[in-house]
């Protein structure tokens, strides 16, 4: 390492073991703080219905936040939930979303293939962390069910892999659980633009547990013009 002096400025340039290292030191710190959880997960101020509406249209003018350009479990061994354990571990096990941090556990991996997992869902994986850490929610619901609320956060990606090309609307929904202030993600889902599978006009009534695929068709539809913010079946912690 060889530290050159400017005047009262210090320029240290890095070998490449040297870098290693330091991204090792970072990795352990990050470590110590999710298993002493000292950071705070999850922001609820954030989740008030109109902020959350404004984020429909955050995210329908927002550029990729990734494009994939192949199945990131294809490098592990084992069954689908072993290799998506793997990817989660190597990519540290946790994202800090805007809200606070989330964790992407084993649990993680058993509830995101429990929820039906594809070929799609298998390139969407590659862009958990991003969505996580640059998207914006578009759904809370406190008390989901007895333990837990849910929040979902999207973002767009780019997929230009073999069997799967084109832009698409992502979703990630994280529970998060009040007594110990903690979050953590349990499924993706991925819509095709520009149309998605069902425009979402015959499905804006208001509900209590709108599909994850229902709230990024909206996305959708506010993208192109054919929703408008106060149609969107957004539920914040005002409601």
């Amino acid at each position: 390492m060889d530290i050159i002096f400017y005047d009262k400025n210090i320029e240290i340039l890095q070998s490449e073991s040297i870098k290693k290292h330091i991204k090792k030191i970072c990795e352990t710190v990050a470590c110590v703080i999710k298993i002493n959880n000292l950071l705070v997960p999850i922001d609820k101020e954030k989740f008030v219905e109109n902020n959350i509406r404004s984020n429909y249209e955050i995210v329908a003018k927002m550029n990729p936040v990734k494009t994939i350009y192949y199945n990131a479990l294809d490098k592990y061994l084992g069954k689908p939930s072993e290799q998506l354990k793997e990817y989660l571990r190597s990519i540290g096990s946790v994202a800090l979303s805007e809200y606070g941090i989330v964790y992407l556990s084993n649990k993680s991996a058993r509830d995101i293939i429990f929820h039906s997992f594809n070929s799609l869902k298998a390139y969407g994986v590659g862009a958990i962390k991003e969505v996580l850490e640059n998207g914006k929610a578009i759904y809370y619901k406190s008390k989901y069910d007895k333990k837990s609320d849910r929040l979902v956060i999207a973002a767009p990606i780019n997929i230009s892999g073999k069997l799967h090309k084109g832009k698409f609307m992502m979703g990630v929904a994280v529970e998060v659980y009040p007594a110990s202030n903690r979050a953590t993600l349990i499924e993706l889902a991925i819509e095709k633009e520009p149309y998605g599978l069902l425009s979402s006009k015959m499905t804006t009534r208001r509900s209590d547990s709108p599909s994850i695929l229902t709230l990024l068709q909206q996305v959708i539809d506010v993208k192109n013009g054919n929703l408008s913010l106060d149609q969107v079946t957004a539920i914040g912690i005002d409601s």
